[in-house]
């Protein structure tokens, strides 16, 4: 199986963290976001992993030769000049799928924990069964037609279009988590060397022309981390399922923190706050309220005021420091 992640962004809701590190780089419980990605992927055989860069680009590259990957080789397509979008970086890769069949695409700094280990084998069975262009996999969510454009489908899960407004002819709307199986087929529906949405310019005009194009839902947990404020929700209820009952969810991060983690890590939870520590990181006299995560070798100086803070790999916190809501990079 031959997989795509999509790392060419610029993180724009993120700055300023995004001005010093991609996205797919930023610590998310003390590992990089890609890292959960890894996770999700599991025990996939994978022979290709492409990965697409444009913004900070050998930051992609040192993240993805760090990680522990399970796939015979690594392969960057480097975009230059402007970005292409998912459509138009899988067009620019194109020749790494053609003729390997149907294939994975999905983002690069996503944080899925599905309640069922199979929910990739499941989804690529579905595919290769209906003969699918594309299958996406979806779950449901309160701000689907709102908040976020919807995957529209019949009453048997077949896609008819995308976006906030309902499909004549649809019966519902799904959340699109950005993972999808793909034909090679797909590569003819993609505009050459412009940037497109892999949606919108290629799987809609594959639907006009009478390709199937399937959702399949899975239960689990999805979480936005675009912005500061989404991003340290995330966290909180993360941390919440780390320090908490045995639960699918804490299964998972356990799990990717086990694979990715270069060392061992301590959740606590007080009442006044929820803690991820990794072994080697230093956390002086200091005043920890809400959630705090701290990566290997991290420093907070004593006569700290954090609240909500988390703290990279590395990274020193200065004495007296007072910070709320912050990324230390």
């Amino acid at each position: 199986m031959n997989v795509m992640l999509l790392a060419a962004g610029e993180g724009t809701r993120l700055r300023p963290y995004t001005s010093i590190l991609p996205k797919p780089a930023i610590p998310f419980l003390t590992i990089p976001l890609a890292a959960h990605v890894l996770n999700f992927l599991g025990d996939l055989e994978i022979n290709k992993l492409v990965v697409n860069t444009f913004h900070l680009p050998q930051g992609i590259h040192d993240l993805f030769h760090t990680l522990p990957i399970k796939a015979q080789s690594v392969i960057f397509s480097d975009e230059e000049g402007f970005i292409l979008g998912n459509g138009g970086g899988l067009g620019k890769a194109a020749s790494h799928f053609r003729g390997g069949g149907a294939f994975l695409l999905m983002n690069a700094d996503e944080v899925i924990l599905p309640k069922e280990e199979d929910v990739l084998q499941r989804a690529f069975a579905r595919h290769n069964s209906q003969k699918n262009i594309a299958t996406l996999i979806v779950k449901d969510h309160p701000d689907v037609g709102t908040k976020f454009g919807g995957v529209w489908v019949d009453a048997n899960n077949k896609v008819l279009g995308f976006g906030k407004t309902p499909i004549p002819g649809s019966v519902r709307a799904w959340h699109f988590v950005g993972v999808q199986i793909l034909d090679e087929k797909i590569l003819e529906y993609i505009p050459a060397n412009v940037e497109s949405n892999i949606l919108y310019d290629a799987v809609t005009v594959a639907i006009s022309q009478g390709h199937s194009v399937e959702a399949v839902p899975f239960e689990g947990t999805w979480f936005e981390t675009g912005n500061p404020q989404d991003f340290m929700e995330a966290t909180k209820a993360c941390l919440e399922f780390l320090t908490g009952e045995e639960s699918y969810q804490k299964k998972a991060l356990q799990l990717a923190l086990k694979r990715y983690s270069t060392e061992r890590t301590t959740a606590t939870r007080t009442v006044s706050s929820l803690t991820l520590v990794a072994s080697t990181a230093q956390v002086k006299t200091s005043s920890i309220q809400g959630v705090f995560c701290a990566g290997p070798g991290a420093i907070v100086e004593e006569g700290c005021e954090l609240t909500n803070v988390v703290v990279g790999k590395y990274v020193r916190v200065p004495a007296g420091t007072k910070a709320s809501n912050t990324i230390f990079l």
